[in-house]
């Protein structure tokens, strides 16, 4: 199988020429994803000088390749993350999720980004009698800390589900969906309507960061002067900077896109804990990734490869619903995602690096942190603190 461009980034275009010479601004930002467009957009909205580099195209990493899931908490059920990290924090972190989507909401609606934004809800369905038992108590200590979570079963399942073989699930009502290419480009063109200096097309060869106040970027065309370097590169965090070594793993994950389809799924769709999801697009595209699972030794590294006989077996999923058997595949693809080593992002100082920050291991939830994670660096520099910062400290690393 040949893999074709993202379908969210079939239009993608540059909107900007690479760096060359030498530039000089107060902040410098690597990687033009989510959570750099986060952080440009939020410190050019200060009024603080931005420069700010990729080493491909606006959105052609993670951010322009998943499934545009806006979706509350980690990657664990509510009740694991309770498990493993205590009510107090899982609430906390959950929360923090929340207000993720509460900030690309009204950055949608102050900015006119048009991204194909919807806000249904997301359905969590069940695949054995565990995860039944696991969906259940989870969805009733979220109602109990104050989240929303609506049990679905027998005829409140849709019928679609029900033929497929589904029998339980729990619909997050609060939670959303969009076009992520299209968001991070609306974001990138208001930075760059307040100032803020993008350059793609230029790889990082090295980050000296010696002080606050004294930090330069090399690329092969140029150099970018900064008093900050706020580095926004996730999955391959741990091979541009020591630190991040082995605490954020490069993890690739496996998509397609079909033709559109008769209107079958009114809401994104999680399954199987979260290894398999789907949702159809404001174009009655299904958009369907995941089933790591089925190789999760293979399906590590930044190279963007497909995986055969996981787009078969997602392709074989499809057409457990009939609709879909004559609905042909677009476009398949695969992205690779940054998972941090205790599933939580990591966003603060970087050890050997004092003139730098930085926001990485968003874990296959970048659109449920990385917003935020990319504002708490930008409040950092010009507040000196950030609640979500405390949050996800890097210094829990500290050694």
């Amino acid at each position: 199988m040949i893999p074709t461009s993202p379908y969210w980034l079939d239009a993608a275009k540059p909107i900007s020429a690479p760096l060359s010479g030498r530039v000089e601004v107060d902040v410098a930002v690597v990687g033009a994803g989510l959570c750099g467009a986060a952080a440009a957009f939020a410190l050019a909205d200060a009024g603080v000088s931005v420069g700010w580099v990729d080493k491909g195209l606006l959105a052609h990493g993670a951010s322009g390749r998943n499934a545009g899931f806006l979706l509350q908490g980690t990657a664990e059920r509510y009740s694991r993350a309770v498990a493993v990290m205590g009510r107090d924090r899982a609430r906390l972190v959950h929360q923090v999720s929340r207000d993720n989507h509460a900030a690309m909401k009204s950055a949608i609606d102050r900015l006119a980004i048009d991204c194909g934004y919807m806000r249904r809800g997301a359905l969590q369905l069940a695949c054995s009698v565990e995860e039944e038992a696991d969906l259940l108590e989870s969805a009733t200590m979220l109602r109990a800390d104050g989240f929303s979570a609506e049990l679905r079963e027998g005829a409140a399942l849709e019928a679609v589900y029900r033929d497929a073989g589904f029998t339980v699930g729990v619909h997050i009502t609060d939670d959303g969906e969009l076009d992520p290419a299209r968001f991070v480009k609306g974001l990138a063109l208001a930075s760059m309507a307040r100032g803020a200096r993008l350059f793609e097309a230029s790889p990082v060869r090295a980050i000296e960061a010696p002080s606050p106040g004294d930090a330069c970027l090399y690329t092969e065309g140029g150099e970018l002067h900064a008093q900050l370097v706020l580095l926004c590169v996730n999955a391959w965090a741990g091979e541009m900077i020591p630190f991040y070594k082995g605490k954020v793993d490069p993890v690739r994950g496996q998509m397609l896109a079909t033709a559109a389809a008769p209107p079958l799924f009114g809401c994104p769709v999680y399954a199987d804990h979260g290894f398999d999801y789907w949702r159809q697009d404001e174009h009655g595209r299904v958009v369907l990734g995941g089933w790591r699972n089925l190789d999760t030794e293979g399906e590590v590294g930044t190279s963007e490869l497909l995986h055969p006989v996981i787009q078969r077996r997602m392709e074989e999923f499809l057409h457990r619903f009939p609709a879909m058997r004559s609905v042909p595949v677009t476009h398949r693809w695969s992205g690779t995602m940054g998972f941090s080593v205790d599933g939580l992002p990591i966003v603060g100082p970087v050890a050997g690096l004092p003139g730098a920050l930085g926001a990485v291991g968003f874990t296959g939830h970048g659109f449920g942190f990385a917003y935020a994670c990319g504002q708490a660096l930008a409040e950092l520099v010009t507040e000196g603190r950030s609640h979500v910062a405390e949050v996800f400290s890097s210094r829990r690393f500290a050694s």
